[in-house]
């Protein structure tokens, strides 16, 4: 098993027990090596020393309840990101993005959070493997976003407000969340960029406001999953296009790329989130 391996698997197991008492002795037989040189190798290939890392997954995370949760005191949050009180909580989340938490709930402004300051290793474009599906249609509310790409977060603000004021339980199950891809946000000027935010919703909820209807057309899928950040999920769109497509002989239909979530920041460690690409084909 290779250095790159042994560290995966820490990283691995540290998003899956990010709430728990993570012991050193603990991720050093994880990652078969010895204490003596675990911090150093595991600082060279993150960037963050272990502690460091630990608390910017669980900072993410809180920075995410802050805003989805906005009825929640913020010493809760603080407690169960392991802080504790509010003080050292606040001090901690200020450091990195420069905002009391306060401050941050307010301005819902999510993309301070959007480049983190490790290196989590980029996944193997050879072991991506494609999927074709058949998928049902469905009824979709949706809030379509234009302009910058770092005000996404507020938009999803507003869907989620939406959803909580409704009569029906709309939170919705893993796969059925969405957003749509007009175009990469590193590419297109951010007065052009384009997304669509939505959440599968039954037939006879009614629609009203910003929150419009539309529907994901039933139809064959190619599917892809990305486990982690969502910030490093272009260079597998990017191969799908770029690789799979030609060489499958498949055409595209007339829908943009799709994002389906199965889990949220505001949930899990970054490390644990798993997203689908999908893209319809004729």
């Amino acid at each position: 098993m290779s250095y790159k391996e042994r560290v995966d698997r820490v990283i691995d197991f540290i998003g899956k027990h990010l709430d728990e008492e993570l012991e050193l002795d603990e991720l050093c037989r994880i990652a078969c090596f010895s204490k003596y040189h675990f911090h150093r190798l595991f600082t060279a290939y993150t960037g963050l020393p272990l502690m460091g890392y630990i608390k910017w997954l669980r900072l993410k995370r809180a920075a995410h309840q802050l805003i989805v949760h906005k009825e929640e005191k913020i010493i809760n949050i603080a407690l169960d990101a392991g802080f504790e009180s509010y003080e050292s909580f606040t001090r901690a989340f200020k450091q990195i993005c420069g905002e009391n938490p306060t401050d941050f709930r307010l301005k819902s402004s999510w993309h301070t959070w959007e480049a983190p300051p490790y290196s989590v290793p980029k996944g193997d474009t050879k072991m991506i493997n494609v999927s074709i599906k058949e998928l049902p249609a469905r009824r979709l509310a949706v809030i379509e976003h234009y302009g910058d790409p770092r005000k996404v977060g507020e938009t999803a603000s507003k869907l989620i407000a939406w959803s909580k004021a409704q009569p029906v339980n709309l939170k919705p199950k893993p796969g059925e969340a969405f957003g749509f891809g007009y175009g990469d946000p590193k590419e297109v000027p951010a007065e052009e960029f384009r997304f669509d935010l939505a959440i599968t919703v039954p037939q006879t909820l009614k629609l009203d406001g910003e929150v419009i209807e539309k529907y994901l057309p039933a139809g064959r899928y190619a599917v892809i999953s990305h486990k982690g950040s969502r910030e490093s999920i272009s260079e597998k769109i990017y191969w799908l296009y770029r690789n799979w497509l030609p060489e499958s002989k498949e055409e595209l239909g007339d829908l943009p790329c799709i994002f389906c979530y199965y889990n949220f920041d505001h949930e899990v460690a970054e490390t644990e989130l798993i997203t689908e690409v999908w893209l319809l084909l004729k």
